[in-house]
């Protein structure tokens, strides 16, 4: 199964570890719902975004996190 990685870009949090997901969709659907979360969590609007990308380092996705 293919492993992708989450990071926090604007933070500079790395995920080393990465997740395994059946496809790009799959870890697409995750962003968006980690993001909400992480999202939620803070105080102000932020420039952050978490990127997804693939084994290769390919950036299959980018989601904002949108504040309060």
């Amino acid at each position: 199964m293919p492993r992708y990685f989450f990071h926090l870009h604007g933070s500079g949090a790395r995920d080393t570890e990465g997740q395994e997901f059946p496809n790009d969709e799959a870890a697409r659907q995750e962003a968006v719902a980690v993001a909400r979360d992480l999202g939620r969590n803070r105080p102000v609007a932020t420039n952050e975004r978490l990127v997804v990308t693939d084994e290769s380092g390919k950036v299959i996705h980018e989601e904002p996190l949108v504040g309060p």
